[in-house]
Parts: C-alpha cells; structure tokens; sequence
C-alpha cells in the first residue's frame, strides 16, 4: 500500500477540478468560446499545469514508496492501456452510434476528432489516444527501462533522447496503411497546421514528465528530507526554464507546437513551470499552509482515476444533447462546468458502493 502524501494528494486534488473545467470547455464550446477569456484560460493557460503535472506525479509514485517487479508494472501498463480502449468506447464510441440516429446534427464537428481519413470513424474513435492509453504505455517502457538504468544521470539522459527525438518521429509510420496504428501511440500523425492530432499524449514527448517523476520518486527513495527535494526541483526548475527559454528565443521553429507536440524549448519551459507549481504544494505542507482546507479536497484525489473515467462517460454521453463544440456562448459552457462537477461527485459516490464494479475497476487499475 502506497503512502498518501498530502501535498501530492492537494495537487491531484486541484487537477480533478482542473481536468472537469478544461474538459466542459474543450467538447462543448465553439472556437468562439474557445477564444473568449473564459476558453484562453482554461485551454490556453491552465493545461500547462494539468496533465504534464499529473504525469508528473505518476513518475512519482512509479518509483515511491515501493518499487514492484518489472514484470507486475508491464501487466498493469496494458490493464490501463485496456482501460482507455474501455473508456473511448463508452465516451466516444456509444455517444456517436446514439447521436447518428437521435441527433445527428451533434456530431457535425466530430472531425476534429476523426483526422485519419483512410481509417474508419469507428476505429478512429475507439483508437483516440488519451491519458490512459499513455499512461498504460508509459507503465510499459518505464518498467523495462528501469531495469537497465540504475543511475540518475541515465533517467536524465533519457528523457534529453526523448524530448529530442519527439519532432523527427512525429508522422512516421502514416503511409503503413493498417500498421500505423502500432506507432500511432508513441508518436501520433505529423505537426502540421490545421490537422489535429490523432494522439494528444503521445509517448515522444509525453514519456520526460514520467520520467522527471521518477527522479524525483527516486530522490524521494534515498531518504532526502522534503526541503532537500524541493530545492533540486527549484535547481532543475531554473536550468530548465533557462535552456527552453533560450532554444525558444534561437529557434526559428515555433517551440510550442500545438501543446500535445511540442518540442525541446516548450517541453523544458512546460516541466520548469509543473515544478514550481508542484513544489509550492509541498512547501504548504512544509509549513502548514491551507492544510485544513486542502484536506476537504482529499476525496478527488483518492479517486482520481475513478473520477476521470466517470466525468468522461458523462461529458460523452452530453454531446449526444449538447453536441461536440456546438456551443458558442461562454456563458453556457461555464454553466455546464459545476453541473458535471456535481454530476460526477455523485456518480462516483454510487460506483464506490458497488462492490462488483469496484472489483472490475480494480482489475484494470492494479
């Protein structure tokens, strides 16, 4: 059994929150809305301290407290790449099979989700690579790199490869025709304007934030003291914060991609930004600042997983109503945010009291 760390439980806590407003904006609201100060701030800002940072905290907990064997983290690794398959079904899949024949005007928009036009919609939908499919992946590689990489300075160098090879492999393997589904997740189809992305986390570059994680789980694991920890995260924060903000000011390339592909100077800025944020959580529990009233959120981040599974569902099922980015009032769409917010609560609160879905949930989750 894991040992809860409360300033990492604030963190999580504050992601599920996140993750719920981020998602309402994302499916429901129009370009409109996206733009408007209500879509800038949750798409354009906040993400930069959402799933990086929850990756993150998985490297963490890869490697702290306890280290299982390599061989019980590769099985977990496919249970959670199962897992999205299992989720994209129920969020993507049925939704689209509803609205075709109640509403088919909701899915008007569903290509943005479908760029792959010589793959069938249906798969394309069921094969949308997500957080769980990465994190399954991620599970995966860092399980079979840790058995070989016993140093810290190999994990650094590891995650330099990654971060740098990122941009050369992005559409690779696009003209294999039905086997480009089997690079799909670790890189996902070419950076090129107007096409979205077929892989929002693809492993190139999404694995650094597991791996920063595991070195800081790793620091963790040797005994340092919190403050000890914090000061190497707000060393490797400043060197990194300086190297991406100087490749972002060199390079002719635009850094940022489109934030799911993004390349090394956008990535190092990404990590020295989730490191601050999250090491501001740990100087709170350090000197017992909003302690009390970060603990009311300790339920989000016990359940997370749970939580994202359930908010999805129910966002899905939403768009067979509200349809998929159809909504251009900011008004609306920030309306709908503590609807799911309530929604999800008590849904999840339902499914805890299931014992036959809490035992297939955690078949997939351990």
């Amino acid at each position: 059994m894991q040992e809860r760390m409360p300033y990492f439980d604030h963190v999580r806590a504050i992601l599920v929150a996140l993750m719920i407003m981020n998602h309402t904006v994302v499916v429901y609201g129009t370009d409109l809305v996206l733009e408007s100060p209500l879509g800038i701030f949750l798409v354009k800002i906040i993400i930069w301290i959402a799933a990086p940072v929850f990756m993150i905290l998985m490297g963490i907990f890869f490697v702290y407290p306890n280290a299982r064997p390599a061989s019980v983290r590769v099985v977990r690794g496919f249970k959670l790449f199962l897992l999205g398959l299992v989720l994209n079904g129920l969020r993507l899949v049925l939704p689209y099979l509803i609205a075709k024949f109640v509403n088919p005007h909701a899915l008007s928009n569903f290509h943005y989700l479908t760029p792959n036009s010589d793959f069938p919609v249906l798969w394309q939908l069921f094969y949308f690579m997500d957080i769980l499919t990465f994190a399954g992946l991620a599970f995966i590689v860092l399980a079979l790199f840790d058995l070989f990489f016993k140093k810290d300075w190999h994990w650094v160098v590891l995650g330099l490869l990654v971060a740098w090879a990122a941009p050369l492999l992005w559409g690779t393997g696009r003209d294999w025709g039905v086997f480009y589904p089997l690079v799909q997740p670790f890189w996902g189809n070419a950076l090129i304007p107007g096409l979205e992305s077929d892989t929002p986390f693809p492993v190139f570059p999404w694995l650094v934030y597991p791996i920063v994680g595991a070195l800081i789980g790793r620091a963790f694991l040797r005994g340092n003291a919190l403050g000890a920890v914090v000061k190497k995260m707000l060393v490797a924060a400043l060197l990194l914060g300086a190297s991406g903000g100087l490749i972002v000011f060199l390079s002719k390339t635009n850094q940022f991609g489109d934030f799911y592909r993004m390349y090394p100077g956008a990535t190092f800025l990404c990590i020295a930004i989730d490191l601050l944020w999250i090491g501001m959580f740990m100087l709170f529990a350090k000197f017992g600042v909003f302690q009390k009233t970060l603990d009311y959120l300790t339920f989000w981040s016990k359940n997370i997983t749970l939580i994202y599974l359930v908010q999805w569902v129910l966002i899905g099922f939403g768009m067979v109503i509200l349809g998929y980015r159809q909504l251009d009032n900011s008004w609306i769409v920030l309306a709908l945010i503590p609807v799911f917010f309530a929604l999800s609560y008590f849904a999840t609160k339902k499914l805890l009291r299931s014992p036959r879905f809490m035992s297939v949930f955690a078949w997939f989750t351990r």
